[in-house]
């Protein structure tokens, strides 16, 4: 590959150095305990046993593939390991996965092994040779960038909060670059990102520009703070960028929420850094811990309700009026969710909503993301409930942390009924010409989406 340098990504290389610096200094802080010292290399034994043993799982029950066993395949790899200019040519596995769509590189003791799941590997067969052929590429950009023993040797420098994660996303980007290279096709290339997203059966029909803007869109603080988390970059970005090498599309920006959540969130690790060491060795099971921590209960306002709240998530008009009286109204939950908002995405019971706002409760109160109940209406499709809520003087222009208004979230919205909703939103005055913090209109949200009703509307 002679321009295999230019492939890098820009950001992989800088990532690599300051892993290293503090690698190094981890090193030196082991070296100097004796105690460090020994915990180290038991865990360094164990965790090369226990991989060992997967290892040997995969060689003894996988299917090798070779010049007997799918030589066309076999063809391709010698190929691409012969263009990637890679020494030795890895062995390649195919293993039963249970329909996950998935391969990965490894390495054991000096021995590179790249490992397909079989239901990425049926695509052969499927007149998508290209996209397996990019996804084998990918694997061996791997062992070409000696991405699996950097990564191994640098795992101190995981120490510090996202960084070992953010070097890894550079890596995956490197190596779709370098296959997307290989192949010579940013549409092949594409597809096999969007299989991964949907599956082998259904990728034909995925329509890319709005996968990327459906991330583009995405306002969720924890939408990215889990991509700060993870070892891949999300997949719509992997595809804009596959995408923008190859000269298919314009470089795509993918907007982050606001400073001062990204600065939160770093403060909050940096806080748990002190035992980031063994979080880093026990990922596996402290994330899912952590993705279940932030499951739909919570993020829809479930944790540390009141007793008045867990009346109307329960939908109990009878106890939700025996409480109404004795409760704190305005006590909020840990996402700033006060009894309004869970009447709007849960009661089902109108009078619920009616009482709470017959009982004083603005409807223009926001939680700690600057969603009102409204907004929270709008979500949910229910007509009733916004009419209640605007004729009870929710500001139809209210706006959240990032700048949208109650019209920016019905455009949005996948609701059967959002067009009728923004009809509700431009009768109470809200305006189709403000701007959020981007600089963008409802207008804008619609054209972009392509919802012809929405732009026709808000052009009137």
């Amino acid at each position: 590959m002679n321009d295999s340098k230019k492939l890098i990504s820009s950001s992989e290389q800088s990532l690599f150095i300051v892993l290293l610096v503090f690698s190094i200094v981890m090193y030196l802080l082991l070296f100097f305990s004796i105690l460090g010292v020994a915990i180290a290399i038991a865990l360094w034994l164990v965790s090369i046993f226990a991989h060992g043993i997967k290892i040997g799982q995969i060689r003894s029950n996988g299917v090798k593939i070779s010049p007997l066993q799918y030589p066309k395949v076999y063809e391709r790899v010698i190929d691409l390991s012969t263009r990637m200019e890679i020494g030795k040519v890895p062995d390649v596995y195919v293993v039963e996965s249970s329909g996950i769509l998935n391969a990965f590189a490894t390495r054991l003791l000096g021995r590179n092994m790249v490992v397909l799941y079989s239901d990425i590997f049926e695509l052969i067969e499927e007149e998508a040779e290209e996209e397996v052929t990019f996804i084998i590429a990918h694997e061996l950009a791997h062992i070409k960038r000696n991405h699996i023993l950097k990564q191994m040797l640098l795992l101190p420098g995981n120490i510090i909060p996202f960084l070992g994660a953010a070097y890894s996303r550079a890596c995956e980007y490197t190596c779709d670059r370098m296959a997307a290279n290989m192949i010579n096709s940013g549409e092949r290339a594409s597809n096999a990102l969007t299989i991964l997203a949907v599956g082998k059966r259904l990728y034909h029909n995925v329509n890319q520009d709005a996968y990327i803007e459906q991330l583009q869109s995405e306002k969720s603080f924890f939408v990215w703070l889990s991509e700060k988390l993870s070892t891949h970059p999300a997949l719509p970005k992997r595809i804009a960028a596959v995408e923008h090498l190859m000269e298919m599309r314009q470089k795509e920006d993918f907007p982050a929420p606001r400073r001062k959540l990204a600065i939160l969130s770093i403060v909050l690790f940096v806080v748990v850094g002190g035992s980031a060491g063994a979080v880093v060795l026990t990922s596996q099971y402290i994330v899912p811990v952590f993705s279940a921590a932030f499951s739909d209960e919570i993020l829809y306002g479930g944790a540390e309700a009141t007793p008045l709240m867990e009346s109307i998530m329960a939908d109990d008009y009878d106890t939700f009026h025996a409480l109404l009286t004795e409760e704190d109204l305005n006590e909020t939950d840990v996402d700033g969710w006060n009894a309004l908002h869970y009447a709007a995405r849960y009661g089902e019971d109108e009078r619920i909503l009616q009482e709470l706002l017959d009982h004083g409760l603005s409807p223009d109160e926001r939680d700690d993301f600057g969603i009102s109940a409204l907004v929270i209406a709008i979500e949910e499709g229910s007509i009733t409930k916004v009419d209640r809520l605007l004729e009870s003087g929710a500001d139809p222009n209210l706006k959240d942390i990032d700048g949208w208004t109650p019209l920016f979230y019905s455009v949005y919205s996948e609701q059967p009924d959002n067009l009728k909703i923004s009809e509700q939103l431009l009768d109470y005055g809200a305006d189709s010409s403000a701007q959020d913090d981007q600089g963008m209109t409802a207008i804008d949200l619609a054209g972009d989406m392509e919802d012809t009703e929405h732009l026709k509307l808000l052009s009137q």
